[in-house]
């Protein structure tokens, strides 16, 4: 669903996954404490975090205001 949607919003977006048992810095640095975990970034700073599944439609929904 997040190759789909990133192909979708090309333009917009970049989707990149971090595997967080090679990466538990990354995951501390960040607060991330359960998984899935999708944070989006602008200009390098984290500006939203949602932790869990969603519905491509509803994440399509909640990025609008980031993307």
């Amino acid at each position: 669903m997040l190759s789909a949607l990133a192909a979708e919003e090309a333009d917009r977006l970049k989707i990149v996954a971090v595997d967080v048992d090679t990466n538990p810095e990354t995951t501390a640095r960040y607060g991330v404490l359960s998984m899935p975990t999708l944070m989006v970034f602008v200009d390098g700073e984290p500006v939203k975090m949602m932790v869990g599944a969603r519905p491509k439609r509803r994440l399509s929904q909640e990025l609008e205001d980031v993307i």
